[in-house]
């Protein structure tokens, strides 16, 4: 039997609406963050329906803040969730923190780059979406046995979905990062809900 695998994304935060890039950097969920935890927490409720399966959750602030809400909203023990740090976000290295305009003014090119190579990118000092799928495939290989809650970020939802559906990594770096879907994994399949 295959289990499925509940994949979210981190609420809102503050450095999303000021259009901050995040990667290993962490800024507080706004209101509406909390409240798309919320909406997801019960979409969660309502789909499980039984006991629940593992939880797993990136150990970035953001990612924890949305854990909590989700599991008080879905009636979840947030105590049993493993922090995992093949989760975390990509980084942009030295561009953490900034706005792309930001980048665009200290690195004129830079993101015109990273937008014509965005699987193998790497920004000074960070990482790669490559480099993120080599980290998620082990974790995809053990939690397909078991199922579970899964709480990331927006490259690793991108990369866990396209690594469920055998996506080339073209199509991995344009699928949506929603901050108020869950994502329902099955086999061969996903539904948003």
């Amino acid at each position: 039997m295959v289990f499925p695998i509940y994949l979210m994304r981190h609420g809102e935060t503050e450095w999303n609406t000021q259009g901050r890039i995040q990667g290993a950097l962490d800024s507080p969920l706004t209101e509406r963050g909390r409240q798309q935890a919320q909406t997801m927490g019960l979409a969660l409720k309502r789909e499980l329906g039984r006991a629940a399966p593992p939880l797993y959750c990136s150990p970035l602030g953001r990612a924890r803040q949305t854990l909590e809400i989700v599991c008080a909203t879905a009636g979840l023990d947030a105590g049993s969730c493993v922090f995992d740090e093949r989760l975390r976000e990509v980084s942009w290295g030295e561009w953490d923190g900034m706005t792309r305009a930001e980048i665009e003014a200290s690195t004129p090119g830079a993101l015109a780059e990273r937008r014509a190579s965005h699987w193998t990118h790497m920004p000074p000092g960070g990482s790669s979406y490559a480099q993120l799928a080599e980290r998620l495939q082990p974790f995809v290989g053990a939690i397909k046995a078991t199922g579970g809650i899964v709480i990331g970020h927006g490259a690793t939802t991108r990369v866990l979905r396209g690594l469920h559906l055998g996506l080339p990594p073209h199509d991995i770096v344009r699928l949506e990062e929603p901050q108020d879907k869950v994502f329902g994994l099955y086999s061969g399949r996903i539904e948003t809900f």
